[in-house]
């Protein structure tokens, strides 16, 4: 096959992704306010799964076809492209805000599922087991997020919550107007058709990325950190910076963290959980390593003033940018040179 109809099959597969993924999360939000379901949940359960379901499809997909390292380099890859492209062209188009509350929940679950996957990874092999364990993290996370919303809810309402308290800083999506307007006929068609072309798309996406790389001669991961990181993250790119130019981009930072846990956890764990894979160190240092630096990096960013909120601005928004291309810039280096590192980090090979 030639490398311009694989590159159509991923181009064409992630227009059809991402549209169907909207539309599922549409029908099964229309679906359970139909049946009763508490839109706490349904932002959490049902919305908030459809930010990830690009990425979980592709891994799930990529794991069945039985190339799990383009389910690593996806998840890798869309973490690098959350904080050094997505917030970064943020930041550099309207400084972003951090609540200070984030920093006693969000950010040490953000630390600690990026470090999970590397400690797991240093014996060269995430197995099922620990893949199940970042399964088990991302259940109870979810469960965590469901209770702080219904807590958050029933404080409000017994009128014992200030609308500015930091106890409210458990963010919930919310349910699209299209979605609220849905019967249950539309809701069920869209929910069925949708879930139906994420499953094909998914698959033509996977399909074309393992030809580029057969094509090309290239490893699967790096396919995994460009093309489809990049694909996988386009709907969270175009809102952020939709956001920022009309200067509502305040949730932002809370979006990516969530995105990035996610990604850690639940689409590292069910690639794995299907079929483990083998990392090597490169991969290791390179790709898992700079994910982690950027994780510190946002860290470290929001902790340097002391108010109640951060300020995020051109400066540090520059920063990750130019963090980004010095990175692919890396990536294509070592595919022009079969995978070879450049002298300055060879010390990264040494076993």
């Amino acid at each position: 096959m030639s490398i311009t109809i694989a590159l159509l099959c991923v181009i064409l597969g992630f227009v059809i992704l991402i549209y169907s993924a909207q539309k599922f999360v549409d029908g099964a939000s229309g679906l359970a306010l139909c049946l009763g379901v508490p839109e706490i949940l349904i932002g959490v359960l049902i919305v908030g799964f459809g930010t990830s379901a690009p990425e979980i499809m592709v891994s799930i997909f990529s794991a069945l076809e039985g190339s799990s390292k383009l389910a690593l380099g996806n998840s890798w890859g869309s973490n690098i492209c959350n904080i050094s492209l997505i917030l970064g062209v943020t930041a550099l188009i309207a400084p972003l805000w951090v609540q200070r509350s984030l920093f006693r929940k969000e950010y040490p679950l953000l630390l600690l599922s990026a470090a999970g996957p590397l400690i797991f990874a240093m014996d060269g092999y995430i197995s099922k087991a620990e893949s199940a364990g970042l399964l088990v993290f991302i259940s109870l996370f979810v469960m965590y997020t469901v209770y702080e919303g219904f807590r958050a809810r029933k404080l409000a309402r017994a009128g014992k919550l200030a609308q500015d308290s930091e106890e409210a800083d458990v963010q919930i999506e919310e349910c699209s107007e299209e979605a609220r307007n849905l019967g249950p006929l539309k809701s069920s068609l869209y929910t069925f058709f949708g879930l139906v072309l994420m499953v094909v798309s998914s698959k033509v996406i996977v399909f074309g990325a393992v030809e580029i790389a057969k094509v090309l001669e290239i490893s699967e991961v790096i396919i995994g950190l460009t093309v489809v990181a990049v694909g996988t993250s386009l709907p969270e790119l175009t809102a952020s910076v939709i956001a920022a130019r009309k200067g509502n981009n305040e949730l932002a930072v809370g979006n990516i963290i969530g995105s990035n846990i996610f990604n850690n956890t639940a689409v590292l764990g069910l690639a794995g959980v299907i079929l483990p894979y083998d990392v090597d160190r490169i991969e290791l240092v390179r790709d898992g390593g700079f994910c982690l630096f950027l994780t510190m990096s946002l860290l470290l960013f929001s902790m340097r003033l002391r108010t109640k909120e951060a300020r995020l601005g051109r400066r540090i928004g520059a920063f990750w940018v130019t963090t980004y291309i010095a990175y692919m810039a890396l990536l294509v280096y070592m595919t022009m040179h079969h995978n070879s590192l450049p002298e300055f980090l060879s010390f990264i090979s040494m076993k």
